[in-house]
């Protein structure tokens, strides 16, 4: 695998570590817009913070 084989792969699991960081920012209630920006600048921490962040600001029905 050359390296930009490896930059697409790598490319393609960062925005899809952002894009399930927005939908889990969606089910809690928070911005999904910003979430995803947010997670595609930090990466997968930010996707941990957002998981263990557990209380969502919306109250749910």
């Amino acid at each position: 695998m050359d390296w930009q084989q490896a930059a697409s792969v790598g490319s393609a699991a960062w925005t899809s570590v952002a894009l399930l960081a927005s939908a889990l920012a969606g089910m809690q209630g928070r911005g999904k817009l910003w979430w995803f920006f947010i997670t595609m600048l930090c990466g997968p921490l930010a996707l941990f913070f957002l998981a263990i962040w557990t209380k969502p600001l919306k109250e749910r029905d």
